[in-house]
């Protein structure tokens, strides 16, 4: 995977959780509720906060697994651990979404890892070029 597409990848996995947001926002507030930022808003269901929570991981990943995936680009990109790790990292973060949504908290544990491990090695392929 090269680093444009692995970035428009990573980006419109933000955008799903975003609209899988507001879409749950409006079935659970009601339709009205968007337009309107005078309305009490009703508490917020169990699946509603594991959507707010995979937008926040998704925003907090983004500060180390972007900056990693730029450097390994400029630092090395011919090299072949650039593309693996490209798309086990955005297969990782595709994975651990809908996981989280599951609930079932050791279930997405190997998604998280999966990410990690690679924003990991793709820093340690800048740092060694």
């Amino acid at each position: 995977m090269t680093f444009p597409i692995a970035l428009s990848l990573y980006g419109l996995i933000a955008l799903v959780i975003v609209g899988m947001s507001i879409m749950h926002t409006y079935a659970t507030q009601g339709f009205a509720f968007g337009f309107s930022a005078n309305r009490d808003a009703r508490p917020e269901t169990a699946f509603g906060l594991r959507i707010t929570r995979s937008l926040q991981n998704q925003t907090e990943s983004a500060a180390y697994a972007v900056p990693a995936m730029l450097a390994a680009y400029l630092a090395a990109p011919e090299h072949p651990g650039v593309a693996i790790a490209l798309t086990v990292l955005v297969l990782g973060r595709a994975l651990y979404v809908p996981l989280y949504w599951s609930g079932i908290s050791f279930v997405r544990v190997p998604a998280f890892v999966m990410g990690t491990l690679s924003s990991l090695y793709l820093i340690y392929i800048a740092a060694t070029a």
